[in-house]
């Protein structure tokens, strides 16, 4: 990995980080957190692909969790938004670049926002043991997705990885 890329993945990861700080606790079920967050990662999945939105994502997020009241759920998170990420970077290229097709664009936020609401009803209810009762998390996730997908509006406005890379 050379240098630039390296800081751009440090700096990408913080600003997941820091963005999912901007947060409403929902105080249903076992509770959660409904963030920006997942809007930060799905801008750079969509805009710098599968490598960046893995790894801004899940290690991003994860930090979170280690840094905060969370930290159960940081094994949880690291997978889940390591897989959404990457599936959301995957998809949302297309033969226009990274990005640029808006019904692939679409596709794969539809694709990320499934994996992060299954894979945290599956991480609650099996791993952390809540069972069925981890539906209660669902509308908080799904809100979460939600919000996630007003960066179809922001992409426009996000430099190409090639411009940040030159």
């Amino acid at each position: 990995m050379k240098t630039k890329q390296l800081v751009l993945t440090g700096l990408l990861i913080a600003l997941v980080t820091v963005s999912t700080y901007v947060r409403i606790h929902i105080p249903l079920g076992t509770g959660g957190l409904v963030h920006i967050g997942t809007l930060t990662m799905f801008v750079i999945a969509l805009r710098f692909g599968p490598r960046y939105g893995a790894l801004s994502g899940g290690v991003g997020m994860a930090l979170f969790d280690l840094f905060s009241e969370w930290v159960i759920w940081a094994p949880g998170t690291l997978i889940i938004r390591l897989l959404a990420g990457f599936l959301i970077g995957y998809i949302a290229l297309s033969k226009q670049g990274q990005g640029e097709n808006k019904l692939r664009n679409v596709l794969a936020l539809i694709v990320g926002g499934v994996v992060i609401i299954v894979g945290y009803f599956i991480f609650e209810g099996v791993f952390l043991g809540t069972g069925f009762a981890a539906i209660a998390s669902v509308p908080g996730n799904l809100t979460q997705v939600l919000i996630g997908f007003f960066a179809l509006f922001i992409l426009p406005s996000v430099p190409r990885l090639e411009d940040l890379e030159s």
